[in-house]
């Protein structure tokens, strides 16, 4: 129902379980029926999970906040989007996430850092991660696309079996041979 008022008037907004709305000056009112309001399922979700998510994203390194937040930049130029406000580093962290949760039929709430790493060490930079359609694939390129997420660390290759007896012997060995080195060297009038 829509009504026309004329002059200064202080009507209520509410009438029993009705909505009345003022416009043009309070010269046009319009009345609506309240609405039930009822929380979605999928909102409970989202709720439920924000404190894992947010978890999560505290425990990951600056390098891969940083190379989340070039895509986001790179993703808002590529898009064209008008609306861009809600397009950031982490919410393409929680894409992600829930991209790994469709695929490897793991909760959010479930999920550990040491889960996510293993995930960037198997695709290990941004634009793999595009191609296996874990993010937003972009047809524009940006600097930190093929930067690595988890850099790899060699580790040392140790002995088959390490007797420590015959550590001690080599360490012996060693010794006795530097020592006659340095003997000899004296002998010779040279400098050990």
């Amino acid at each position: 129902m829509r009504v026309y008022l004329k002059g200064d008037h202080n009507f209520p907004k509410r009438i029993d379980g009705n909505i009345l709305a003022y416009y043009a000056n309070n010269n046009v009112v319009i009345m609506r029926k309240s609405v039930k309001r009822a929380i979605l399922p999928q909102n409970i979700n989202i709720k439920n999970n924000q404190p894992y998510l947010c978890a999560l994203w505290n425990e990951m390194s600056l390098g891969i906040k940083a190379v989340f937040t070039d895509y986001a930049k790179a993703y808002k130029i590529d898009t064209r989007q008008k609306r861009t406000q809600g397009v950031s580093s982490f919410s393409m962290f929680i894409y992600f996430l829930y991209r790994l949760q469709k695929r490897y039929q793991v909760q959010i709430k479930d999920m550990t850092v040491s889960f996510i790493m293993k995930i960037f060490s198997q695709f290990n930079t941004i634009k793999k991660l595009m191609k296996n359609s874990l993010l937003y694939s972009l047809n524009r390129r940006f600097s930190l696309q093929n930067s690595k997420l988890v850099k790899k660390e060699k580790q040392p290759e140790l002995p088959p079996e390490a007797n420590i007896n015959e550590f001690d012997k080599e360490k012996d060995t060693n010794e006795c041979v530097h020592n006659k080195n340095s003997i000899k060297a004296k002998d010779d009038g040279g400098i050990p």
